[in-house]
This record gives structure tokens, sequence and C-alpha cells, in this order.
């Protein structure tokens, strides 16, 4: 059976290894796609945040805005971004469901993409 991901359509991205650095010697935020470098296009069903997820967020220093489930690929890392409608979103935990193919990704909305 086909699974569907009918919810809409996340791009994932790598942050540049030349990003620049602030006079801090740490990396800048990313604000733009020239910042990135495009790693995968997916389809996504989004899921219903529950209390757990959202303490789970909150005891990893994060606040979750948003949850997706996906089909299994190997490519995504919790180091990547995601830009959807628009937006900015970090990573901020994945979880790995093997027996359905399926991956569910924790993600905090960062700020919109600045053109």
């Amino acid at each position: 059976m086909m699974k569907t991901y009918n919810d809409g359509i996340i791009k994932v991205y790598k942050e540049n290894d030349n990003l620049e650095k602030t006079n801090f010697n740490e990396k800048k935020n990313v604000k733009k796609l020239s910042d990135m470098e495009f790693i995968i296009t997916l389809a996504f069903k989004e899921m219903s945040k529950r209390q757990q997820d959202i303490e789970f967020a909150n005891t990893l220093g994060h606040s979750l805005s948003m949850k997706v489930k996906t089909r299994l690929v190997d490519k995504v890392k919790s180091s990547h971004k995601v830009v959807y409608e628009g937006f900015i979103y970090d990573i901020i935990y994945i979880d790995i469901d093997k027996e359905n193919k399926e991956l569910y990704l924790y993600m905090e909305e960062v700020q919109p993409i600045n053109a």
C-alpha cells in the first residue's frame, strides 16, 4: 500500500560551510536560500503536536512549531534546515520509524526567508 503525504512539500537544506562568521567567530544565522545548499524535496503529512512532543522539545531548549511525517530517507540530518511556505525551520529532532519506512521531523520556526 502506497502511503500518501499530501499536506505539503518541504525542502531540506544544509548550511553552506562558507557562511560568514560574526566578530565572535560564530556562524551567522541562515537568512536566505543562498546561505544554504539544497538537499532534497519531500512531501509530508502534518502530524498533531501532542503534549509530550511539546514538552520534549522544551527539554531540548526549543519550541515545537511543526511536526511532520515523510518517507524514510537517509539524507536528512538534525543539523539541516527546512524551508516551508517562506519560513526557515530548524530540525530539532528526527524520529525514525524503520518498520513503516517513515521519518517524523520535529521542527522549530526560525525566521522568514529574506529575498
